[in-house]
């Protein structure tokens, strides 16, 4: 009964989402195996399968799996509300109003290879290899305008009728293919030490940005008059590399240090926008569409995990992972960190409860910290290995009406409210 009341609260606890911005920077590119992201996206010393080769090549000489083939789905829906202010006569705010209810997902594929083998009087070398989502650029926003009608006695009609939409949408997707290996050496001073590295390549894509405002009456009063726009975008192929040790200190305690350089996506024509008065990003200037092309870059991380492990019989772990993700003063986006926190706990009938907490500061100035929560379990069938997590996510901001209307002289900014809850399914297949 106690896990069922752990898995609802970490349910219903909150992480941060801002999908509005996927067009500049991309979803989270730390999509990590079921296991690591159940347990607080602690993916450095916790991933299983092909993920290793991701995270930790290092780690692939250490798991019990020694040869297997992975595949995984991941799902990330989104809803988002965008209020407006509410007064009074006198000018009082009462509360914000919703007119926009927006929600879509995202759905992503990973699978891998991976296998290792003892090298007589070395240790164990491993390689493996990683076919799976970096980030996306995905958003979808759709607005349903209502006009007025004036109804005559005895007539039956609606006072607001709807005029039209006014959507606006992003696709696009950045696949990773990444190829490493490791090597678990022989005890040196008591301390086990494992070293990997591995290449990562960043596969070409095409980004959409499309507009549209759709009339269905002559009335276009509510409506904006910014022209549509539908341009694609092909993005070119990028690569970094990862390179990762692990020291398992004694039975109890292991140590993992990895490094990652950036890489960035460049298309031969793009333009971005800064809102001077809030530090945030636009779509518009006065008169059009002002987003062209991509520039993104895959910063550089640096990461520092910790993982104790209990003795009675690996029943529990507790992990802790820090991340320094460095933009080098570029994309006008702040170097940030993520602390992160996870558990695995096995019951007496051998099934894992995980759970997890990440911190992490904002990248985005003009934005606030994240608190993010999440949770898990798995079960093994024989040689397959099952493995599921899942995360919620809410945050609020302020921003722009994002569709201006002629002659529409409000000041104050919308409250956009962004929720996202995640979904991973993982299984492994041991041979």
């Amino acid at each position: 009964m106690r896990y069922r009341i752990l898995l609802i609260i970490l349910f219903l606890s909150a992480l941060s989402g801002q999908s509005l911005f996927n067009r500049w920077a991309g979803s989270d590119p730390f999509m990590g195996s079921p296991r690591s992201t159940a347990m607080g996206n602690t993916h450095l010393l916790n991933s299983t399968g092909s993920s290793n080769v991701r995270f930790n090549p290092a780690n692939l000489g250490d798991m019990k799996t020694k040869r297997g083939f992975d595949f995984q789905l991941n799902r990330s829906s989104v809803f988002e509300r965008w209020s407006m202010p509410v007064r009074d006569s006198f000018g009082e705010f009462l509360t914000h109003a919703d007119y926009v209810a927006n929600e879509f997902s995202f759905y992503g594929t990973s699978l891998g290879l991976f296998g290792s083998t003892e090298l007589s009087g070395i240790g164990i070398a491993s390689i493996g290899l990683h076919y799976g989502p970096l980030t996306h650029f995905n958003y979808q926003y759709s607005e349903e305008v209502r006009g007025s009608y004036s109804i005559e006695d005895g007539e039956y009609a609606g006072k607001d009728p709807i005029v039209g939409y006014q959507n606006l949408s992003t696709d696009g997707l950045s696949m990773l293919t990444s190829i490493g290996g490791g090597l678990k050496l022989g005890m040196l001073s008591g301390i086990e030490i494992s070293v990997g590295g591995a290449i990562n390549l960043i596969q070409s894509d095409n980004l959409t940005d499309r507009v549209e405002v759709d009339t269905l009456y002559s009335d276009v009063t509510n409506l904006t008059t910014l022209p549509d726009f539908n341009a694609p975008t092909e993005l070119p192929t990028a690569n970094f590399m990862t390179f990762s040790t692990n020291l398992k200190l004694n039975s109890n305690i292991n140590l993992g240090i990895s490094w990652e350089n950036d890489a960035n996506i460049t298309s031969s024509q793009y333009n971005w926008e800064i809102d001077s008065t809030n530090g945030l990003f636009q779509y518009w200037d006065d008169t059009s569409f002002v987003v062209s092309g991509l520039n993104y870059l895959k910063p550089e991380i640096k990461s520092l995990a910790l993982s104790f492990i209990s003795d009675l019989g690996n029943m529990m772990s507790i992990d802790f992972e820090i991340n320094q993700i460095s933009y080098n003063e570029h994309h006008n986006f702040q170097d940030y960190k993520q602390f992160k926190f996870g558990f695995e706990y096995l019951t007496q009938l051998g099934t894992p409860v995980r759970g997890g907490l990440v911190y992490r500061t904002a990248f985005i100035p003009a934005m606030k910290p994240v608190s993010t929560f999440t949770f898990g379990s798995g079960k093994s069938i024989g040689n397959l290995m099952f493995d599921f997590a899942g995360t919620y996510c809410f945050q609020s901001f302020s921003y722009p009406d994002l569709f201006t209307v002629e002659n529409d002289i409000r000041s104050d900014y919308d409250l956009v409210r962004d929720s996202q809850f995640n979904l991973q399914m993982g299984i492994i297949y041991q041979f």
